[in-house]
């Protein structure tokens, strides 16, 4: 691990100095040999700090028009979510982090800062034309951009982690039925209304403040963050509610899951599988967590969607995953069925609440379940989300009582789909739509 300092880069900015601050105050004093000797010039206005060279977008050039028909707001310095309740700002987090070289990026739902180093584009077909679409989408935008590149710089990296961003949010918000503008606008003119559909506090799902997203390459930086701003030193990605500043944070290093995340396909799974946990946390507001076979079974299903080759898995501080390479889980999945207790049975997944005893083939149920659910239809998942997701009792307060209850209630009203019945009516889908092998 690289140990980096902690002390604070102290940077140079241009300004007056004593002396023409001393000429400046003798020189509003009047005269006494000559009242009518006229003043001094003014002293020029500070010139506004250089930036070093690997801040300068080769995109863009850093151009105000070019960031606003990129769909970014701001390259920085930004608020950054927060340190227990003192906001944090990136220019403090290019301080602390003084070594490590990180590109800030602004977008209409987050607040991105990636570390990613450059990364040549391998030669094997499928990842070359993944990356060939999506360079093509971000030309559309960024017009310099080479969507043919054999290699992405940092820079190009990190355009495509916030247009990867963005476009998650867009198929969350399709996928929950909603649009920006069902979200209260201003926080601070949220009152509670007995009667009316909650929607959270803020604008962004129903949260305060933007989505975060910071990437790091090396392990070192990615753990003096986790330690100097969430208080854990911890090797594994994380996902982080910043309670008193209403944001909630993915924060990841290429070098964490043993270095797999270096593949920029990885990284784009890894932001699939977490991000979209954020934002489904977030919907009407974080208030409570979801139980477990939703939140993951969500999160392997928007990642599957992307490459099946790159899976992650959520697990507790004290108990490590159960991880396989095995990628084709619809053939795993339905030969799972063909043997009873190879898995959980849903009356009892559907009870979880931490991923302590969940094992490899839990995962492939829970994410197959989910890929049962959402095979019928938008209307019914949006009907069963609403009912589990921003529960509020009369007077808009959290309300998570009984909470697996309340999932119980809502598989029958949405789906009808008694839970005891579940596996069954889940088992035919499987053999009718899976192969064998």
């Amino acid at each position: 691990m690289i140990a980096f300092s902690h002390s604070r880069a102290v940077r140079r900015t241009a300004s007056t100095t004593c002396a023409a601050l001393l000429a400046l105050g003798l020189a509003s004093a009047p005269s006494a040999q000559n009242d009518s000797k006229p003043a001094p010039a003014p002293t020029a206005p500070a010139k506004p700090e250089k930036l070093p060279k690997w801040r300068i977008d080769p995109y863009t050039k850093n151009d105000p028009a070019a960031l606003a028909k990129a769909g970014y707001e701001s390259y920085g310095p930004f608020a950054f979510g927060a340190k227990a309740d003192k906001p944090v700002t990136t220019t403090e987090l290019d301080n602390v982090l003084e070594h490590t070289e990180i590109l800030w990026i602004e977008t209409k739902h987050f607040r991105i800062g990636s570390n990613l180093p450059a990364w040549t584009v391998p030669m094997d077909p499928e990842t070359r034309g993944k990356i060939r679409r999506e360079l093509e989408l971000l030309q559309t935008k960024l017009p310099t951009v080479n969507p043919k590149a054999r290699a992405l710089d940092p820079w190009l990296r990190a355009h495509l982690m916030a247009q990867r961003c963005e476009g998650l949010y867009a198929e969350v918000q399709a996928l929950f039925g909603v649009k920006d503008e069902d979200f209260p606008a201003d926080p601070a003119q949220v009152i509670r209304q007995p009667g009316k559909r909650y929607m959270g506090h803020g604008p962004y799902l129903g949260m305060k403040q933007k989505y975060l997203v910071l990437m790091f390459d090396r392990i070192g930086p990615f753990r003096q963050y986790l330690k100097d701003y969430i208080g854990r030193d911890q090797k594994y990605p994380q996902r982080w509610h910043l309670k008193e500043d209403s944001s909630i944070l993915f924060a990841v290093a290429t070098e964490c899951d043993d270095g797999h995340l270096k593949h920029d396909t990885a990284m784009h799974c890894a932001l699939a599988f977490n991000v979209g946990q954020n934002l489904l946390d977030g919907f009407r507001y974080y208030s409570y967590d979801l139980p477990v076979w939703i939140r993951e079974g969500f999160g392997h299903w928007l990642l599957r969607r992307i490459d099946p080759k790159w899976n992650q898995f959520d697990q507790n501080e004290g108990s490590v995953a159960e991880m396989k390479t095995t990628s084709r889980w619809e053939p795993y999945c339905r030969n799972l069925l063909a043997t009873p207790g190879k898995f959980a049975p849903f009356p009892e997944a559907y009870t979880w609440r931490d991923f302590g005893s969940i094992t490899f083939n839990d995962h492939v149920a829970i994410w197959s379940r989910m890929d049962w659910l959402m095979s019928q239809g938008p209307e019914k998942w949006q009907k069963f989300l609403f009912l589990v997701k921003g529960r509020v009792d009369a007077q808009w307060f959290p309300d998570q009582n009984d909470l697996v209850g309340a999932t119980r209630d809502a598989l029958q009203q949405a789906y009808g789909i008694p839970v005891l019945d579940f596996d069954r009516r889940w088992a035919e889908w499987v053999k009718a739509n899976y192969p064998s092998q």
